[in-house]
């Protein structure tokens, strides 16, 4: 069996190696707000569908637009991956480098590869159900779920390294 995020997230992160990070939370806080955008529009497209409402295809949803949503959600699972590798990971690890170490750092830098790795379990795991053609409203629907809850991981680990290093909300 090919795994396709696991290869987009190897990518990522060899990507990286070419141009690493310098500590901060620079990197770390653009994903979250890419993501968080992403998560967004994934909820409006949710919304829309329920109500039987037509997006236009010039709409804007969160970095995607009418025409091309379904087949950015196709291809979610591996980009998000891929993220994890050239952004994700290395946005936390630097984030870690630029406080002060403390007992909780490192904890948590210990925990950010794991929690990295399970996220891109979740990615293949996902990905046949989030990349399947459909043309049921509903299935499309719990598509836009699965893709959902795979960003959501993404958010709530940034989350928690931001509370570590006591970065304000406002800053994210």
């Amino acid at each position: 069996m090919t795994k396709k995020c696991q290869k987009a997230f190897d990518a990522g992160k060899a990507n990286r190696e070419l141009n690493p990070l310098s500590p901060g939370t620079h990197k770390l806080t653009e994903t979250y707000s890419t993501w968080r955008r992403q998560y967004d529009g994934l909820n409006l497209i949710e919304s829309a569908l329920e109500d039987k409402i037509n997006i236009p295809d010039d709409y804007q949803l969160g970095g995607w637009t009418g025409a091309d949503w379904r087949g950015e959600l196709k291809r979610l699972p591996e980009d998000l991956a891929e993220d994890l590798g050239y952004r994700i990971l290395p946005g936390v690890l630097s984030l870690y480098d630029y406080v002060t170490a403390i007992p909780e750092t490192a904890k948590l830098v210990g925990r950010a590869e794991k929690q990295v790795s399970g996220i891109v379990n979740m990615c293949e795991q996902y990905r046949p159900l989030i990349a399947r053609p459909t043309k049921c409203c509903n299935a499309t629907i719990e598509r836009i779920n699965a893709a959902q809850h795979l960003v959501r991981q993404v958010l709530m680990m940034a989350k928690d390294s931001f509370a570590v290093v006591n970065l304000p909300l406002s800053e994210r």
